[in-house]
């Protein structure tokens, strides 16, 4: 089982998308968007921020920018690491930015901050369907004990066991598919 204690939170609900095939390919194949990742440091997250704004229009989340709000540094490095993945030609490389970001294959302007009742409630319906045992106390996966971590932990493994489709991930549009690493062993998917 994975250990997704290493997962933090950033905006939304990630969920690890596993995919044996080329890594690139399916980056091309099909529509993609470079989001912040979880456990990114402020400071990667600023360094992602001035480099992307260095070579792509950030100019919305300037001050009085249509993007400016929320004025968060997450949001802001989010906005802009997907604004330089997208116009640099939307390569897998595009997206690394020293490890602080990941490719979504699910837009992320549909997942709002995601409130603690909807958290749980994800925990509660995926925990109907799937063995949650190692996010109970003592379990495996129980630390950090939070409902951010629990969700990720309870929908990936719902989504895991219901066929991987977007379907299985939308949980009322908190769910978020991510080409990644799999957490529970570090190494990357090619």
């Amino acid at each position: 089982m994975a250990n997704f204690a290493l997962l933090q939170p950033i905006v939304s609900i990630i969920l690890i998308f596993f995919h044996s095939g080329k890594y690139s390919t399916l980056a091309a194949s099909q529509m993609a968007w470079c989001v912040a990742k979880p456990g990114s440091t402020d400071q990667m997250l600023q360094a992602g921020l001035d480099y992307a704004c260095n070579h792509a229009d950030c100019g919305p989340i300037q001050q009085g920018g249509s993007c400016f709000d929320p004025n968060t540094l997450v949001q802001h490095a989010a906005f802009a690491v997907n604004m330089y993945y997208q116009s640099m030609g939307r390569h897998k490389w595009d997206c690394d930015f020293n490890d602080s970001a990941l490719l979504s294959l699910t837009d992320p302007r549909g997942n709002a901050e995601v409130d603690t009742e909807l958290l749980q409630s994800n925990i509660d319906f995926a925990c109907q369907k799937v063995d949650c045992s190692p996010i109970k106390s003592g379990g495996a996966c129980f630390d950090p004990n939070t409902p951010m971590h629990h969700a990720s932990f309870a929908m990936n493994l719902y989504y895991q066991n219901n066929g991987k489709t977007a379907a299985s991930c939308d949980f009322n549009n908190s769910g978020l598919i991510v080409a990644a690493n799999d957490p529970s062993d570090n190494t990357f998917l090619s």
